[in-house]
């Protein structure tokens, strides 16, 4: 009873605050004036030379015997960063396809499939146990790769002290929403990669925007989650100080550079209803 109150509270507050940024900030921007999406990969080099980090192929010497390797060096930070965009895994025009194959593989019928999609019924809880089965796998082959490299460019370009740092950044409209995409994904480091080849994780969407109200402003998110406190307490600065400054860096490229909207905890985040 108490933790429902609580979060009554929490999501009337925060959503005040939003309220208020937009009524301060909002400002019409005609669709067609809008920029085409970021290649998020090449932006972030840009972004990255221009914070004081270096891409790691660019240090390596032998080209002719390049090692698994990851993206960044943060030399001045001691950090190490790998860069994995996403796409297929339940988002953009897969997704449709990946849902209907999983009710077909659940054995799920094709009334249950349709009341799914026209949100008349519940996803049956054989079909949901599927879906987050495989993106689950979809992550951790991802991380799989992810730590094999952090370790190797921390072996040849770190030392013990050296963090390292997973950024995923999701690039197609997730189907089911980026809370579920966090969800899996934090999950997924919780039960089987929680130790010191990876120290943190952020989840970021430059090109796939959130909304609290159909005609509100675009919010572009930022998601940073840690193995522990002690490496939260380490990391935190630099990865914060990393968020602001790609957030205005890429608002820049949109034409939106509003003041960053920073929630007190996911929690606050996951309190509204995004759409």
């Amino acid at each position: 009873m108490f933790q429902k109150i609580r979060n009554i509270i929490l999501k009337r507050r925060t959503s005040r605050r939003l309220a208020k940024y937009e009524n301060i900030y909002k400002r019409d921007l005609e669709l067609s004036d809008r920029p085409a999406h970021l290649q998020i990969e090449e932006t972030f080099d840009d972004f990255v030379a221009q914070f004081g980090g270096r891409k790691i192929e660019d240090i390596i010497l032998d080209k002719s015997h390049r090692p698994l390797n990851a993206d960044y060096f943060f030399e001045e930070y001691n950090i190490i960063a790998e860069l994995k965009t996403l796409t297929g895994i339940f988002s953009g025009p897969e997704s449709f396809w990946q849902l209907s194959k999983a009710f077909n593989d659940a054995g799920a019928s094709v009334g249950e499939f349709l009341g799914t999609l026209s949100k008349s019924k519940k996803i049956p809880i054989s079909v949901e146990l599927l879906i987050r089965k495989r993106i689950r796998r979809s992550f951790e082959k991802r991380i799989q790769k992810a730590r094999k490299q952090l370790q190797s460019s921390k072996n040849m370009f770190g030392s013990p002290n050296t963090m390292t740092l997973l950024l995923i950044a999701i690039d197609q409209v997730p189907f089911f929403g980026h809370k579920a995409m966090i969800l899996n994904l934090a999950q997924v480091m919780s039960d089987n990669y929680s130790d010191e080849l990876i120290d943190g994780v952020v989840y970021f969407h430059p090109n796939v925007t959130i909304k609290i109200q159909p005609d509100g402003m675009e919010y572009a998110g930022w998601y940073p989650f840690y193995r522990d406190d002690e490496v939260n307490e380490s990391l935190s600065k630099f990865v914060n100080l990393l968020g602001s400054r790609w957030l205005f860096f890429s608002g820049e490229k949109f034409g939106e550079t509003n003041p960053i909207v920073k929630f007190d905890s996911m929690e606050e985040w996951f309190s509204i209803k995004w759409q």
